[in-house]
């Protein structure tokens, strides 16, 4: 009886599975916020730091959910002594959780998306009161409804790992305190977009 045995390699296929993880992505983003101008105070450029959970209910060419934590930290000069806070130099942080629905659609490598998210922006800032013994600083904060706006630009390194620029935009819908001075924003982000596997 003879046996022939084969030698031939064997080649194997590894491909990452789809399962409800595959799902949820995770973008983080770090960059700049650009303020509009007004003549109250002059506030400067500053840093934006976003953190996000995202569903998709399909991986891509499809209606996806988001979720957005966004800290914006810029520093001011005050012209006059009418808005909310006394110190002439100091730090107005904006804080933004907002939830909404996008688009997004693949080309190649390349995806696209546009997304609009309503919540809350908070503002923060510091107030002195001048003591008997010397001077208390304060942190006071007003909140409203706010709107984010943002349009990203994505590049798979993988399938489900990708690299984004992400320009956006900024509302704050209220007409007290620093909100009617700096109640808009444009912010320009760079990050990653990837899944918990």
């Amino acid at each position: 009886m003879l046996m022939v045995i084969s030698c031939a390699p064997v080649a194997k296929v590894f491909a990452q599975t789809e399962d409800i993880t595959s799902r949820f992505y995770f973008p983080g983003s770090i960059g700049i916020g650009v303020p509009f101008n007004n003549v109250h105070t002059k506030l400067n450029d500053g840093l934006i730091v976003n953190t996000a959970v995202e569903y998709r209910p399909t991986y891509i060419n499809d209606i996806f959910y988001r979720i957005d934590y966004d800290a914006l930290t810029n520093n001011y000069i005050s012209y006059v002594p009418t808005i909310p806070t006394n110190i002439i130099k100091g730090k107005l942080s904006s804080d933004f959780l907002v939830a909404g629905a996008g688009y997004r659609q693949k080309f190649r490598r390349w995806a696209a998306y546009l997304l609009i998210q309503p919540g809350l922006g908070i503002h923060s800032f510091e107030r002195a009161v001048v003591m008997q013994n010397g001077v208390l600083l304060t942190t006071k904060t007003s909140s409203s409804f706010a709107v984010k706006a943002d349009a990203g630009l994505e590049y798979y390194i993988t399938r489900h790992f990708a690299g984004v620029f992400s320009p956006s935009f900024y509302k704050l819908f209220s007409h007290t305190g620093f909100n009617n001075s700096h109640s808009r924003f444009v912010g320009f982000n760079i990050g990653i977009t990837t899944t918990i596997l």
